[in-house]
């Protein structure tokens, strides 16, 4: 946790709150914070599924690339590109 808020802190804090609000108030307040997390958590994980899902269908689109294999049907090793002889010489 961030603030590293114990329980002394938190009765500090919970009484400021009531102090401010007044107790008759202080079930709607909690409520409305109540719905503010709900609609936060929601339009997370609805953002979360939208980038899967444009992954999937981004990784769906390209295919991966085809490994090359010799005539008996092997893998064979990448080949050297001019530059790396030229620059091992």
């Amino acid at each position: 946790m961030p603030f590293n808020l114990g329980g002394p802190e938190l009765i500090i804090v919970l009484v400021i709150v009531l102090i401010v609000f007044g107790a008759g108030k202080l079930p709607s307040v909690m409520r409305d914070v109540g719905k503010g997390v709900k609609e936060f958590k929601k339009a997370q994980t609805e953002e979360e599924a939208a980038a899967s899902a444009s992954t999937t269908v981004q990784s769906a689109a390209t295919p991966p690339p085809a490994a090359s294999a010799s005539q008996n049907g092997a893998p064979t090793a990448p080949s050297r590109t001019t530059t790396e002889t030229t620059t091992r010489a």
